[in-house]
């Protein structure tokens, strides 16, 4: 008897984790380097009622110029884990995955300041966090590996991506990446990312690829269909009884500008309204100066009959994006829970702190959506019930 076991690499609220675990894998860990996150992520239990543990370690390899690195800790826990596992689930062998969802962080401009060692070495590091995974997949050689991660990480002079997939492929792992759109997959939202699967073909002969849609899907799961049924909330005003269904207060301007707001329409309505012309100075001198309007999704509404846009850690704010509600008697943006609801996070799933609507709002829009997670961990599980048991570990 065998048994399909997953630990999730930055794994922020759990997106991945609640997939994989829906996809039927069992989740040993879950690991990232926020302590906020624990509280959240905890939520997730397996089919067996127990809770991933949650690893609160930096990634990096401790050395000299980063003595703060603790890789070795998250691989001493491993360790125990894998074998705690085996030992009291009373399996013969375990098939591991990693699932690795790394930030993508970019360069930063700051090469006018001479930096230390350490912190170049952190700063370039942190640009290439889904590198400081490749130790851990010699060390573990996991069956496969899953990967999601913002559409452009192979694009450019340092393709994250492309160094990912040799250092993979002299070890052994096949691989495939494409970018796929998560609204083709049943999440209620335009979200395209890169999608990355690689199988370690030193123990098997893989043939798999990357899907671009769910084959099952018969059209996509609209805004009003995810967030509809949900009770109306006025802007500033929170749920008494339901988690993270809260919105963000607005001014009495932007109250005006939001009312005004057709759903699924560009911010040009907001030259023409009834309280007189309501778009911003800044946006009219740019418009001025460019010839053309700019920035024409803030201060927008969905449509209720279509997917949402991108769900980004900044979308309780009508000023970053076409995140007002769709529905017109409601004039504000989409609440926390509504919000958790796009992304495909279950119903009963809560954001902690509750108040503290910044941070929940990065949880939320960092995270992968579960239903996602759960396709392509469905899509391996498949690979990997036709492997043979005696090379699982």
């Amino acid at each position: 008897m065998t048994r399909d076991v997953a630990v999730d690499f930055f794994c922020g609220a759990g997106g991945m984790t609640n997939g994989l675990i829906r996809a039927g894998f069992h989740v040993l860990a879950g690991v990232d380097n926020e302590p906020l996150c624990r509280e959240t992520y905890l939520q997730n239990r397996n089919q067996d009622g127990s809770r991933p543990e949650f690893l609160r370690h930096d990634i990096h390899v401790r050395s000299r110029i980063y003595p703060e690195g603790e890789q070795h800790l998250i691989a001493e826990r491993l360790d125990g884990l894998l074998r705690a596992h085996k030992r009291v689930s009373g399996v013969r062998a375990l098939r591991l995955i990693f699932a690795i969802c790394a930030p993508c962080q970019p360069f930063t401009n700051i090469t006018q300041i001479k930096l230390s060692d350490g912190r170049k070495f952190k700063r370039d590091n942190d640009a290439n966090l889904l590198l400081t995974t490749v130790h851990l997949i010699k060390r573990y050689r996991p069956l496969a590996i899953v990967c999601e991660n913002v559409e452009g990480i192979d694009r450019g002079e340092k393709a994250v991506l492309e160094k990912f997939r040799r250092r993979l492929a002299r070890i052994g792992y096949g691989f495939d990446a494409k970018v796929v759109n998560a609204a083709d997959f049943g999440v209620p939202q335009n979200r395209r990312r890169t999608i990355v699967i690689a199988f370690d073909q030193s123990r098997g002969d893989f043939e798999f690829e990357v899907l671009q849609a769910d084959p099952r899907l018969k059209r996509r799961v609209s805004v009003a269909e995810a967030i509809g049924h949900l009770p109306p909330l006025a802007a500033g005003e929170i749920h008494p009884t339901l988690p993270n269904h809260r919105a963000r207060a607005l001014s009495a301007l932007n109250l005006k500008r939001i009312a005004c707001a057709p759903p699924g329409a560009s911010n040009a309505y907001l030259r023409d309204t009834p309280y007189g012309d309501l778009s911003l100075g800044c946006h009219q001198r740019l418009n001025k100066r460019t010839g053309k309007w700019s920035f024409s999704d803030t201060y927008t509404r969905m449509r209720g009959d279509d997917v949402a846009p991108t769900i980004t850690t900044k979308c309780m704010a009508i000023s970053n994006g076409r995140f007002g509600h769709f529905d017109i008697a409601q004039n504000r943006a989409v609440s926390q829970h509504e919000a958790a609801l796009l992304q495909t996070f279950p119903k009963r799933f809560r954001f902690i702190p509750e108040s503290n609507i910044e941070f929940t709002s990065v949880l939320i829009g960092n995270a992968v959506p579960p239903k996602l997670a759960t396709f392509f961990g469905r899509y391996v599980k498949t690979k990997l019930q036709a492997y043979r048991v005696g090379s699982a570990r």
